[in-house]
């Protein structure tokens, strides 16, 4: 049997993966990577079939779906290239190799958890989609959590404590 190729990706329904990436949108891309403080040459443009961490490879392929769809009100879709970019870099590529499954949802929950923390220079609104995303990827798999603290600071703005 062929081994897959094995990708942890955002999985949103952003724009198309199809899309092909211009010189300009990588130009851009590559400019939300130094931003966030990630190792430029991890990431490959134009190449797989979305935007993904491969893990075969130790790479972050880069397609057309790392851009958001601003018509949406999914988190996940709403999210800007640097949000994702954070994902793959912070909440899979950092934790390589995962002890979880390709596509398992902890997978995925703690990939966008942890970017929504770790990452330099986010907007907050990029860390509140990414902190929502966290929760919806437990909810998608059936699993309802109530925030942590940390969630409510980055969601709300504050904490506050259920008497």
């Amino acid at each position: 049997m062929v081994e897959l190729e094995k990708k942890r990706d955002v999985s949103g329904y952003r724009q198309t993966p199809h899309y092909w990436l211009t010189d300009e949108d990588i130009r851009h891309l590559k400019d939300e990577i130094k931003a966030i403080e990630a190792v430029q040459d991890v990431f490959r443009f134009n190449f797989g079939n979305r935007t993904a961490f491969d893990d075969l490879r130790g790479l972050i392929n880069v397609k057309g779906d790392v851009i958001p769809d601003k018509t949406s009100t999914h988190p996940r879709d709403l999210m800007s290239e640097r949000a994702v970019l954070a994902h793959e870099y912070y909440g899979h590529y950092k934790f390589f190799p995962s002890k979880f499954d390709y596509g398992d949802w902890r997978d995925e929950m703690r990939a966008s958890y942890i970017a929504a923390i770790k990452t330099p220079n986010l907007s907050e609104k990029d860390r509140a989609y990414l902190m929502l995303d966290a929760y919806e990827r437990a909810k998608e798999a059936g699993h309802f959590f109530e925030y942590s603290k940390k969630a409510r600071e980055i969601i709300y703005g504050y904490s506050y404590s259920a008497d």
